[in-house]
């Protein structure tokens, strides 16, 4: 059955099937599928055996695949990372420090690189780089995607997308979004195989981040209360069936990772909504595999270059937190797997790989000539078997969640390598797992992180080398956190090489309630009978 009618294509496609043609005097550059999944750690796959999950599909992928053990999101927050994706750029060069700040229309992307090389290009799913307008209706901000359907907003059985130039929204129900895009990315990609161009196919799910409506009135977060009680209408969730592989356990009892703490001053248990996060990643993990079984069928994999990805992980109570925007592995750690059959080796890899290394690495694979200007590194000598030697740190860094917390910024910095991370933190809510905003991490003796070593533990020589090159670094992309945001308690608004809105803007924005901090015009929902309590 198909997925989108012609009616609902964009006019680039509706009617217009390729038909194929004589092959082109010279060799057409390979394919790529990006896919990504929002809120997705990097131990939830099977293959890894530490999340007790099942992801048979990306399993069976990872066997033949390339992927990397210490894959880490540059910047832990959806839009950031989702920009230092695109861009192969550190925040403070490409604008976007926090959700609700738009990427640059002429900021050179993944899709503006992509089409530039003569590729087909298509978007399907979560975009999150228009600012506090989520929809791009003006064709020059979709950055080179020119088959687009956009999804906006978290609601996976009664999902909201844009699609081509219709300025009216089209609203998927009862059918699991993920589903739905990928059907709909096979549908393009069915179209567009046999012409003389490449196609890039960026597929971004938006699950299984925290969602809402349909199927979503018993869910909650933890630690998310309101006057003490249990928010509602708003947690995890996935398909039932795919829940349901997951409800005959008991993950407070028997929590999924050795850090699992209560969560919140209420000390809200996070294994009661562990089947929800569950449950999405399993279902996703099976649209993943119906994309592989038809690249497959199609005689595609040979000259198609696909990557698994998300833009952050999820903390599911590990240090006692939810969702995102630490340093810890939870947070920051995301999953890595890319293959090019024939072509990438097969190994895990334990070498640090970066949010912004991600494009300048696609590009060298693909032979596509890309802008200097990137802040990322080209792994590409690595992934495809050849001699190369990786960098030993990434520079990860947060400045706060969306731009309605610039009163509350939580800026800090952080140095990762194979074995350590090292944290510089300025005066926020996370300082308290630091000793005077700053703590190290020996992950090799210490994976859960519960054991951080501070000054006078010892390690002094060691973490006076990670503060001089994590300062270096900041020094070289011109980031003032040593000086304007470590030891400074009201250390006011980001200062950037790039500014895509300006301050004035967004504190107006944020006065005339444009800008709003998640939830906080939702109205409190009462407990239903079948609440997540009672799973």
């Amino acid at each position: 059955m198909k997925l989108l009618t012609a009616a609902l294509l964009p006019a680039t496609l509706a009617g217009s099937a390729t038909v194929a043609t004589a092959a082109p005097a010279q060799k057409k550059k390979p394919n790529l599928v990006f896919v990504f999944a929002d809120q997705w750690r990097k131990h939830a796959l099977g293959y890894r055996g530490e999340d007790p999950v099942l992801t048979p599909n990306l399993d069976s992928f990872a066997s033949w695949a390339f992927s990397f053990d210490n894959a880490v999101a540059c910047r832990p927050v959806s839009g950031p990372d989702r920009a230092c994706l695109m861009t192969g750029k550190y925040p403070i060069n490409n604008g976007v420090f926090a959700n609700s700040v738009p990427l640059a229309p002429d900021e050179q992307t993944l899709g503006d690189l992509c089409k530039s090389a003569g590729y087909k290009t298509a978007f399907i799913g979560k975009w999150h780089l228009n600012g506090d307008v989520d929809q791009v209706l003006d064709p020059s901000r979709r950055h080179g995607f020119d088959f687009w359907v956009q999804s906006v907003g978290h609601q996976p059985f009664n999902q909201r997308y844009y699609i081509g130039e219709s300025k009216n929204p089209v609203y998927i129900k009862d059918k699991w979004a993920p589903t739905y895009e990928t059907g709909t990315a096979i549908e393009y990609i069915s179209r567009v195989k046999d012409g003389d161009e490449p196609f890039c196919v960026v597929l971004s799910y938006n699950p299984p981040h925290t969602s809402g409506s349909s199927g979503f009135e018993d869910r909650y977060q933890p630690g998310q209360r309101v006057g003490g009680e249990i928010k509602y209408g708003y947690g995890y969730g996935g398909p039932r069936s795919y829940e349901a592989l997951y409800t005959g356990n008991d993950y407070v009892k028997n929590p999924i990772r050795g850090n699992v703490m209560p969560v919140g001053a209420e000390r809200d248990e996070s294994g009661l909504v562990v089947p929800g996060y569950f449950g999405a990643i399993t279902a996703i993990d099976n649209d993943f595999g119906d994309l592989m079984k038809y690249l497959q069928q199609n005689g595609l994999l040979e000259n198609t270059i696909i990557l698994f990805t998300a833009d952050h992980g999820e903390s599911m109570g590990s240090q006692g937190l939810m969702t995102k925007g630490t340093w810890f592995e939870e947070s920051a750690g995301v999953p890595f797997i890319i293959g090019w059959k024939g072509k990438t080796a097969s190994k895990r890899e334990k070498a640090v790989f970066n949010s912004i290394d991600v494009l300048p690495t696609l590009m060298g694979m693909m032979d596509i000539r890309a802008s200097q200007d990137m802040d990322g590194v080209d792994f590409s000598p690595m992934l495809l078997g050849g001699s190369f030697k990786a960098p030993e740190y990434a520079m990860l860094s947060f400045d706060l969640g969306g731009v309605a917390e610039l009163k509350s910024p939580r800026y800090w910095r952080a140095l990762y390598s194979e074995r350590y991370t090292y944290v510089l933190c300025g005066f926020n809510a996370y300082r308290k797992f630091t000793k005077n905003g700053e703590a190290l991490y020996d992950r090799l003796k210490d994976p859960m992180q519960l054991s951080p070593i501070f000054r006078g533990n010892g390690q002094d020589r060691l973490m006076d080398k990670l503060k001089g090159e994590l300062a270096a670094m900041l020094r070289s992309k011109g980031d003032p956190f040593m000086t304007d945001y470590w030891q400074v308690e009201h250390p006011g608004y980001p200062k950037l090489n790039r500014h895509t809105i300006s301050l004035e803007e967004m504190k107006q924005k944020i006065e005339n309630g444009e800008i709003v901090p998640n939830g906080v015009k939702k109205k409190q929902q009462t407990a239903p009978a079948n609440n997540n309590n009672k799973k």
